[in-house]
């Protein structure tokens, strides 16, 4: 198959790591073309087939509609995959200018509301919650894969270490983890991986709180799996996910991970691996894992048993057959 794939590129963050993934396994055994920005270039591998695109304040736009027209009509793809609204609306209203209508699939990564999803020959939902609220007359569900990626052990930190790792935004919870770490009495460190808006807030809550000694804000690192495997504990904060791809990660190389009720964590941990999204809770929590670390880590061995649900092989086995579901 020709598979064209359209990315509206904001940051690289949850849904740019499961175009890019998916991009790259099914170029193993399709043609693979990737409509999207420059930026992605230091993700994808050499053969998916970067085409420089960029979708802001252009959906509208009747000469941007007729080149990207053009652009299909070079590529011939038998199939469209979207992953956000923007292009949806400009692959559907691309096929003007287009004698055959080539089908097109969306994957709805977030839990906004869209209408324009009625728009795609068939919706895809990344869990029962983004599912459900997909205006769409075709629908399924595609859970996430993750491309695994053997870590390296990193030296052994002296203190207990704790791992977050996400974007800098209020919804993602930072706040409550700094916030139950000054509530402790053992000893840590605490590594946050991210970038976002949120970090001088951060930074200022750590400082008022005197903890600059024990909480680093290290920024976004492109081997997180060699940190997750090193650490004791990751900790996912989020007030909700739409699915919470952190969690792959944590199933993929976390000792033990913990995390609120939501997104597929909601779905996979045990309820001694849920904590209830307050600072109080959160340390109450670490400090029993603490206490009882081996314990913990035979609880999240199970888990991890479950690894190969979010291979990138399951989920691209699902796509393809979503695709051929479309070819006539």
């Amino acid at each position: 198959m020709t598979i064209l794939h359209t990315l509206h590129w904001v940051q690289f963050a949850g849904t740019e790591k499961v175009c890019v993934d998916l991009c790259n396994e099914l170029s193993k055994e399709h043609k693979v073309f990737l409509l999207t920005s420059k930026h992605i270039k230091p993700y994808i591998n050499d053969e998916v087939s970067l085409v420089e695109v960029d979708f802001e304040k252009n959906r509208y736009n009747p000469l941007f509609l007729f080149k990207i027209a053009n652009i299909i009509k070079k590529i011939n793809p038998d199939v469209i995959h979207v992953h956000n609204t923007k292009e949806l609306e400009v692959m559907y209203n691309a096929r003007i200018f287009l004698k055959n209508k080539i089908p097109i699939i969306a994957t709805k990564h977030t839990l906004t509301p869209k209408k324009k999803f009625a728009l795609a020959d068939l919706a895809v939902g990344i869990l029962e919650e983004t599912h459900s609220i997909i205006n769409s007359n075709n629908s399924i569900i595609i859970k996430n894969g993750m491309a695994y990626k053997e870590p390296k052990i990193l030296p052994k930190e002296e203190k207990f270490h704790i791992i977050s790792a996400a974007r800098l935004t209020p919804a993602k919870g930072m706040q409550t983890i700094i916030k139950a770490l000054s509530l402790v009495k053992f000893d840590y460190k605490f590594s946050i991986f991210g970038q976002g808006e949120q970090k001088e807030e951060l930074q200022n809550m750590i400082k008022e709180l005197g903890l600059e000694n024990n909480i680093t804000i290290v920024g976004f690192v492109d081997n997180l799996n060699d940190y997750l495997a090193s650490a004791d504990v990751q900790i996912i904060a989020s007030i909700f996910e739409p699915f919470g791809l952190t969690a792959i990660d944590g199933i993929y190389y976390s000792n033990i991970l913990i995390s609120t009720n939501t997104g597929i964590c909601a779905d996979i941990l045990d309820k001694d691996l849920i904590f209830e999204n307050t600072p109080e809770c959160l340390a109450e929590k670490l400090t029993e894992i603490h206490n009882n670390y081996n314990l913990y880590l035979e609880k999240f061995v199970k888990i991890k048993e479950r690894k190969e649900d979010f291979s990138i092989e399951k989920m691209v086995e699902q796509y393809v057959q979503a695709y051929k579901s479309l070819i006539k």
